[in-house]
């Protein structure tokens, strides 16, 4: 994307007296000028609410006597780039989404935050909160981990290296003429590793191919390499567990399991199961693909793989998977995200299993609620349903549409073409879609998905905790959350964890309120200084 805007500093609402008065306090006692701060964010192909936001809140920030240059980002480069790839330049307006493991606070305080995590993109590493989030996962009683985890917070709290702005109302467009029971799984967003809305839909004409209405972010079938749409990847390829509309982690591919010690937990398949290509799905196979993934290490699996040590077969359907250290996130972040490929496709494949394209090669094959059909690379996905499935969809196939575009994808709900949409279309226009045609129909999520500002945390100014605590003031959540979000999102609260995620959540972190006069005494009260332009200076040194 080379389209960018910039946001100078000097607002008209910075009164000209404030500079004044700075200006003339200041002058003779000025460091360096705080220089321009790019503000990357998703583009377009995510819908017009990101620059909508990193607008708003660009122009309080600017209020402090900074310049800013917006940058829009294309989705899949926004994450290879910038969230797992290091290259965070200044500062970032984004959102995680509602992902159906996110309901513990793992993923929250460690994955985004911890020395070295492959997502901790805005490159904050404290030696002393890393310990506190990795011994977190370690504390099997739950009344330990909660206490762990609000002392966390308090401290990330404390060190301001990033926090949320807004958490997001998600929502689903459908055709009501044609599917019914499109069902909410609140407070998750309609993520395809779920079971609501996907496996619940029922079709009301002879039509049977649910069609989503979405964009291209799948770059390879191969379950071990796919990073970003790791949910449609595992409608293929099933998991031991799904996460459910109330949170909870239920049996899927596995109907049981238990810790026998801190470090081992002994899993039972389900029986009865098969792959697409008629095999059954057996201990061998689960086996096979965690040692599989220990040995191999995935890049993109690495977060959620890096406690695994390995795994045993007990007898046909039972196998204990070994950890490096005891793991309370295990049932809730792991066993929903690990899936079962089937060992006779794999085992004997000599090159690079990570790189293998398993298109090309026919080897699509899992055990999950559809199976590969085709995939033609910026225009459609198609999955059959796997009618094995021992809870397979009431309907045909699930055939996903690379749109791409709001406009696009708007225009597919409007002719008929689309028969859902949950994501690019803006969430105010999936509500006045429906609101103005009687085939459409809407569904609103509240949702623990969040709009993050990230700073890299190892470049000035962002390296000085003053700074950091001056844009947290200066940060217009509410503004953000209604003129960029237009409503469909709400003010987040302090520290990294959402609210919405219930106890995990520390209610003791005391709220900050939006005040860029405040922000501005912060950054005083640190040496910094205006010139008679409004700049921000750093400190002289």
């Amino acid at each position: 994307m080379t389209a960018t805007f910039r946001m100078m500093a000097g607002f008209a609402c910075l009164s000209a007296g404030l500079t004044a008065v700075h200006g003339a306090a200041m002058a003779q006692d000025l460091g360096e000028i705080v220089p321009e701060i790019q503000v990357a964010y998703y583009a377009a192909d995510m819908g017009p609410m990101y620059e909508q936001s990193a607008r708003v809140l660009s122009e309080e920030w600017a209020k402090l006597g900074l310049s800013f240059q917006l940058q829009p980002v294309q989705f899949s480069s926004f994450i290879s780039n910038i969230v797992v790839g290091g290259g965070l330049e200044d500062m970032a307006v984004f959102t995680v989404g509602a992902d159906p493991d996110r309901v513990d606070p793992t993923y929250w305080l460690h994955d985004l935050g911890a020395c070295g995590a492959r997502r901790n993109g805005a490159k904050w590493c404290d030696e002393t909160y890393t310990a506190m989030v990795q011994k977190q996962r370690e504390l099997i009683n739950q009344d330990e981990r909660l206490k762990a985890v609000h002392e966390a917070q308090q401290y990330f709290y404390d060190q301001m290296p990033w926090w949320p702005a807004t958490n997001t109302v998600y929502g689903i467009l459908w055709n009501s003429d044609k599917w019914d029971n499109v069902t909410s799984p609140a407070p998750v967003a309609a993520h395809e590793g779920l079971i609501d809305p996907w496996l619940s839909a029922k079709p009301k004409t002879d039509d049977r191919i649910l069609d989503w209405a979405h964009y291209e972010d799948v770059t390879t079938y191969n379950p071990m390499a796919e990073e970003g749409a790791v949910g449609w990847i595992r409608f293929v390829y099933d998991t031991f567990a799904k996460n459910n509309s109330a949170g909870e982690t239920i049996p899927w591919a596995a109907t049981a399991w238990e810790f026998t010690d801190p470090q081992t937990v002994k899993i039972t398949l389900r029986e009865g199961m098969t792959f697409h290509d008629g095999e059954p799905v057996t201990a061998d196979d689960a086996v096979y693909t965690l040692n599989t993934v220990v040995e191999l290490q995935p890049p993109a699996m690495s977060s959620r793989i890096a406690n695994l040590a390995g795994a045993e077969k007990i007898d046909d359907l039972t196998f204990n998977v070994k950890l490096k250290a005891p793991d309370a996130s295990f049932v809730t972040t792991v066993l929903p995200y690990a899936f079962i490929m089937p060992e006779h496709v794999w085992a004997n494949y000599e090159g690079d299993k990570i790189a293998r394209d398993v298109v090309a090669d026919g080897a699509v094959i899992g055990s999950g609620p559809f199976k590969f059909k085709s995939w033609r690379v910026n225009e459609t996905h198609e999955l059959d349903t796997f009618k094995e499935h021992f809870n397979a969809a009431e309907y045909d196939g699930l055939r996903r549409l690379a749109l791409g575009q709001a406009d696009a994808i708007r225009s597919a709900m409007l002719s008929g073409t689309g028969d859902i949409a949950t994501m690019v279309l803006p969430v105010a226009a999936m509500s006045d879609l429906a609101a103005q045609n009687e085939q459409l129909d809407f569904l609103e999520i509240p949702s623990h998905g969040s709009m993050l500002v990230w700073l890299n945390n190892q470049k000035a100014p962002f390296t000085d905790i003053a700074f950091r605590k001056a844009l947290r003031a200066a940060t217009a959540k509410d503004r953000a959350a209604i003129e960029g979000w237009l409503g469909f999102a709400v003010p987040a609260g302090e520290g990294p964890v959402p609210k919405q995620i219930g106890i995990w959540y520390n209610p003791d972190l005391p709220e900050i309120a939006f005040d860029v006069e405040a922000a501005r005494k912060i950054l005083e009260d640190a040496g910094y200084g205006w010139d008679d332009q409004g700049r921000l200076h750093y400190p002289k040194q």
